[in-house]
């Protein structure tokens, strides 16, 4: 069975049967998606704050709701606003609740720009959570300090403000976990293959030059950075692969991207010895593929995957996503969530009165987040292997068994290097 671009997964929404109740936490306007504020007496003491009242604190949620990234990163602003209706439930943060407005930047650059603008000068917003492959709007959230939480975006490993949940991804550090889990599986020559998005090309390129001194013995067999973010000539590619003489991959792009190549190296006859597609943990979307994905190599954007013994904070993350009528396996929502109790946490540690200044200072000075137990591995921000802490060292696998996404027993960490000089650092 072909899956091709026009494909959309859609399990990721909201399913019948819900109560009203439920259904109200996760309205796309703001005024539905707040519940009524509590009082609280002493915030009327604080100073003006942008974003923040007596009563309220007002979030963004930037992602591509609509264009060619729309499917990857469906259910991912319904994972941040289910992590804001449990805070609220409890009474939301020194008695102020949170509202979160969510806004489609397409993972474009212009309409990023654009909706930012909208946020901060028409919304006004006092900080935001993104997941996105665009991270265009980063300069003009650096120029007024405000505070973002999120994953994989170049901007985390050098602007003070921005927080990624799984570590900041530098302009030249790369762990070498993923090459260390294609050396178990037995691949020597790999082909290493990102979408043409800023922060996918410049981590498949350090991917490359990581390869000499990651002490895993692999080889490059074939580097791509600029496969097509939509509709792609998965044939092509497949192709590209087999005459390289490449025993091995790592995709790093959009599932939908992951799932037409694996197809288009069964029907060239290739059989890799091992594979790596990022975000490929959906039971669903495996199930839908069925024989390509056979004995592929699935990661999560950085969260622990479902079904690891002992994961508290995943089991927490999904049995709430289910009571909510949403799928918890997408590739994006976990990571969403987990961005989301990040800026909850940094909230907390502002103080009685936050202002985007605490926020960032007080963040800053944390050296242990994992986002309570969905981590491979503790997150620090102060400053380490990069002025805005260390990369993550650890990624957790799945492997695809008789159609389901088993977890490897235990994480797979490797080493940090600076590509600029081939050294390890960490």
């Amino acid at each position: 069975m072909s899956i091709g671009p026009k494909h959309r997964r859609r399990n990721s929404i909201l399913i019948g049967g819900m109560s009203a109740a439920v259904a109200l936490s996760f309205a796309a306007t703001t005024a539905s998606a707040a519940p009524t504020p509590a009082p609280a007496a002493n915030n009327a003491k604080c100073a003006p704050s942008e974003g923040i009242t007596a009563s309220t604190i007002k979030l963004g949620f930037f992602s591509p709701k609509t264009g060619p990234a729309a499917s990857n990163f469906a259910g991912g602003e319904q994972a941040a606003r289910l992590r804001v209706a449990q805070e609220n439930a409890k009474g939301g943060i020194n008695g102020r609740k949170i509202e979160l407005i969510g806004y489609d930047d397409q993972a474009n650059a212009a309409t990023q720009l654009t909706v930012a603008n909208k946020a901060l000068d028409s919304d006004h917003i006092f900080g935001l959570v993104i997941t996105s492959a665009n991270d265009a709007a980063f300069p003009t959230f650096k120029a007024q300090n405000v505070p973002v939480t999120g994953f994989n975006v170049l901007a985390m490993a050098t602007d003070r403000n921005t927080f990624s949940v799984t570590g900041p991804t530098a302009p030249t550090i790369i762990s070498t976990s993923v090459l260390e889990r294609l050396k178990q599986a037995g691949v020597t020559d790999v082909a290493l293959i990102a979408h043409n998005s800023p922060s996918a090309a410049a981590g498949m390129i350090n991917n490359s030059k990581a390869l000499p001194p990651s002490g895993t013995g692999l080889k490059q067999a074939l580097l791509i950075t600029d496969e097509p973010q939509g509709a792609h000539d998965a044939t092509s590619t497949a192709l590209r692969i087999k005459n390289a003489g490449a025993n091995g991959a790592y995709m790093s792009m959009f599932v939908d991207g992951v799932v037409s190549i694996a197809q288009a190296l069964k029907q060239q006859g290739v059989n890799l010895k091992g594979a790596v597609g990022a975000g490929l943990i959906d039971p669903a979307l495996i199930a839908k593929a069925a024989g390509p994905l056979e004995g592929m190599i699935g990661t999560t954007y950085g969260t622990i995957p479902a079904g690891v013994p002992g994961a508290s904070g995943m089991r927490t993350y999904i049995n709430g996503m289910k009571a909510a009528g949403l799928n918890p396996y997408g590739a994006t929502a976990p990571i969403a969530f987990a961005a989301t109790d990040l800026m909850i946490h940094g909230l907390k540690l502002a103080g009685k009165c936050p202002t985007r200044a605490s926020f960032v200072d007080s963040l800053r000075k944390v050296t242990k987040y994992n986002a309570a137990g969905m981590m491979p591995q503790s997150i620090s921000f102060q400053p380490g292997v990069t002025p805005m802490g260390d990369p993550a060292k650890c990624s957790w696998y799945v492997v695809i068994k008789n159609g389901v996404p088993v977890p490897d027993a235990k994480a797979t960490c490797g080493k940090l290097v600076d590509t600029t000089t081939g050294k390890v650092v960490g």
